[in-house]
């Protein structure tokens, strides 16, 4: 038996219930009926008064509230500018200017409508929405006949009740796998169901895992708002300002000639105290109290390279 527990707003936790969960079982299943995709969504706009459209509103009100959203787009201004200097501000910038224009495009069409409607849709709401795809859906490849996480030119996101509510665990083994009717030949069949099955063994009480795959802090981040402590698939991007003929080779070969005792005998110990003062000018102090401790923990993460 599995229950959800609730541990912070925006996570949810599965957990093995009074019974060991075997390996190799199916851990949570959803019907192909139940997945909100752009069909679903389009018919949900065009038939709101109908009962059934509604089916997906219980999923809806368990998904976090906004302000338990967590990825860099509901960072404070302060809180984003202690990531400056690293590829997460720039994505993040660029990320607010493309769901920006996409607001502004949104707005525009609901305004031909109903221009109350056009003004009850607020950038806040619009970030929220755009926030639950980006953390909560998988791609459309995974309603093949062989599901795949791998997306292509022609797959697009969508969401699957209850599936979503796993947490991410580095390397946990686990499988997709989807089921069709006897004789059924369609490419897919809403009768169809996918499923998630665990290959370890789960004991009493202990929490019951996804793997969203291999994931460095930024992406982890960028996409749904927590982060890994010493994450092997880290990796650090850091952008020096200047103008394009800037010398940053000679800067760090200044830098690493200043700090070492001796300096035609340079070592991996002083390259690591070189880079120390580096990292402090472009990232600050992660103890500011204007930075809440869940975004502080994210940055202490990000800095353990």
């Amino acid at each position: 038996m599995l229950t959800t527990t609730q541990r912070r707003p925006l996570e949810r936790l599965l957990k093995a219930n009074e019974d060991t969960i075997d390996a190799d079982t199916t851990i949570v299943s959803c019907p192909f009926s139940l997945a909100i995709d752009v069909e679903c969504s389009l018919h949900a706009l065009t038939a709101l008064s109908i009962p059934d459209v509604l089916r997906h509103l219980p999923y809806l009100k368990s998904l976090p509230p906004a302000d338990a959203l967590l990825t860099p787009l509901q960072f404070t201004p302060f809180e984003l500018e202690a990531f400056r200097g690293t590829n997460i501000y720039g994505a993040t910038r660029d990320r607010q200017e493309s769901w920006s224009a996409e607001w502004n495009q949104c707005r525009t069409f609901i305004h031909i409508v109903n221009p109350d409607w056009a003004e009850r849709y607020t950038w806040n709401k619009y970030l929220m929405a755009s926030t639950y795809i980006s953390t909560h859906t998988f791609p459309s490849t995974l309603l093949s006949r062989s599901p795949t996480l791998q997306t292509t030119s022609s797959s697009y996101p969508f969401m699957l009740p209850g599936v979503d509510i796993l947490n991410h665990s580095r390397g946990q083994p686990v499988s997709w796998c989807t089921s069709y009717p006897e004789g059924s030949t369609e490419a897919r069949n809403n009768s169809a169901t996918i499923s998630i099955i665990s290959h370890t063994t789960m004991l009493c009480g202990e929490e019951v895992f996804n793997n969203y795959g291999l994931k460095a802090n930024d992406e982890l981040i960028l996409g749904y708002g927590f982060s890994l402590p010493r994450n092997p698939d880290d990796k650090l991007t850091l952008q020096l300002s200047g103008s394009s003929n800037y010398n940053a080779k000679g800067l760090w070969n200044e830098v690493r000639r200043l700090v070492a005792e001796t300096p035609e005998e340079i070592g991996y110990e002083d390259d690591l105290e070189a880079a120390q003062p580096l990292l402090e000018m472009v990232w600050g102090d992660e103890k500011d109290a204007t930075i809440r401790p869940a975004v502080r923990l994210m940055l202490k993460h990000f800095r353990q390279h």
